[in-house]
């Protein structure tokens, strides 16, 4: 996955990442993380590896749905299999955040931070 600021924002939504009560109040008072800080490296990791825990979830669920069926492979809408990367959930997370921010709909604010990597 891309490390950036707007997939945070939506695992944390989901409560896939649950941030401390101290975080969330730098996070409402528009705090500015300097690049590398704890903080920040500490919302980007657990992003990581969120997400790469939902793709093993979503893995383990399709050999689940394979076992059950019968069949070799699970086949998607348009009739193949279909490969789930951390890059593709990424995306989706990224596109659900910008729903939801579309929507009005309260979340907390995305960690604001200086850097050429975002």
């Amino acid at each position: 996955m891309f490390a950036d600021y707007r997939v945070p924002q939506i695992l944390h939504h989901l409560k896939i990442l649950i941030y401390p009560p101290s975080l969330l109040a730098l996070l409402e008072s528009g705090h500015y993380f300097e690049h590398g800080s704890k903080e920040e490296v500490s919302i980007r990791a657990a992003s990581i590896v969120a997400v790469e825990r939902v793709r093993d979830e979503i893995l383990a669920l399709r050999h689940q749905d394979k076992e059950i069926a019968g069949t070799a492979t699970t086949v998607g809408e348009c009739g193949v299999d279909v490969p789930v990367s951390s890059v593709l959930i990424d995306f989706y997370l990224w596109d659900a955040a910008k729903r939801i921010e579309e929507s009005e709909e309260t979340v907390v604010p995305t960690h604001r931070t200086r850097s050429i990597w975002y």
